[in-house]
């Protein structure tokens, strides 16, 4: 679970980038906004952020799917014949922060078929959290990128927001990395090119949201909506689709209804 450190300004309102660990503002010339069918996509260089209403209905699930495909498809150019690791962070017993690994669940996996025509390289893991394993994940996933010499390294995750309008109503994408942990102050390595050596990509939407938000209290609690169960079913299988259909030119989308 990842923590908002990074800003973006437009028009005087604060944009918050769950994902980045960059600390500046980004500059307002660079960010560009689109608003197609009640959706909202805030984008510069290195982060996409897509808003949206609602998906509980197969409409806006499929609308928010399509901008979602479209979105990260522009950071994952290049494929064709690659080794893509796809890896969710998380803890599958716990249902807010079980984002990546039930997306996992649901991804098509080809890295160990020998014919692959129409389809890429895939291949997953869910390293589960440090408090159940004693691992770092950073490590973990350093090590299967260089084992199975991986060119892309995409990493799907949970976030906390500070903003209850964002709440499991986000989607972010950046190429700039994921510092694992951050959301519950329990930083570990960032998860970067710097630290694995090849291009990484990290997804994440807030299912949590900072008590300070709602509250003025200084005790360190987060909340999470009581249909959250419900909600990250369809959170991770629109991710898994948009990952899927972004990933095989042959995927045929799954009916989540």
């Amino acid at each position: 679970m990842n923590i908002i450190n990074g800003e973006i300004m437009k028009n005087n309102i604060l944009l918050y980038t769950d994902l980045a660990y960059e600390k500046n503002k980004f500059k307002e010339e660079d960010i560009l906004i689109d608003k197609n069918n009640n959706v909202e996509v805030v984008k510069n260089k290195h982060y996409t952020t897509i808003f949206y209403n609602d998906i509980m209905n197969r409409n806006s699930f499929e609308i928010v799917c399509d901008i979602f495909i479209k979105e990260l498809k522009k950071y994952l150019d290049n494929i064709t014949n690659k080794k893509i690791l796809v890896v969710g962070l998380g803890n599958i017993n716990s249902t807010p922060d079980s984002l990546g690994p039930m997306t996992i669940s649901k991804i098509l996996v080809t890295g160990h078929l020998s014919s692959k025509k129409g389809f890429s390289n895939v291949y997953c893991f869910s390293p589960n959290v440090k408090a159940n394993t004693g691992l770092d994940s950073s490590r973990i996933i350093k090590s299967l990128v260089r084992d199975i010499k991986a060119d892309k390294l995409i990493i799907i995750d949970a976030l906390k927001t500070n903003n209850m309008n964002r709440l499991a109503k986000t989607i972010q994408i950046t190429d700039k990395g994921i510092s694992p942990g951050s959301g519950i102050n329990s930083n570990r390595l960032e998860i970067s090119k710097k630290l694995v050596g090849c291009d990484v990509v990290a997804i994440g939407i807030p299912t949590v949201v900072d008590i300070k938000a709602l509250l003025k209290e200084n005790d360190n609690y987060i909340v999470t909506p009581t249909n959250i169960d419900y909600l990250v079913e369809r959170l991770s299988s629109l991710l898994a689709n948009g990952l899927n259909s972004s990933l095989h030119k042959n995927f045929i989308r799954q009916n989540n209804l």
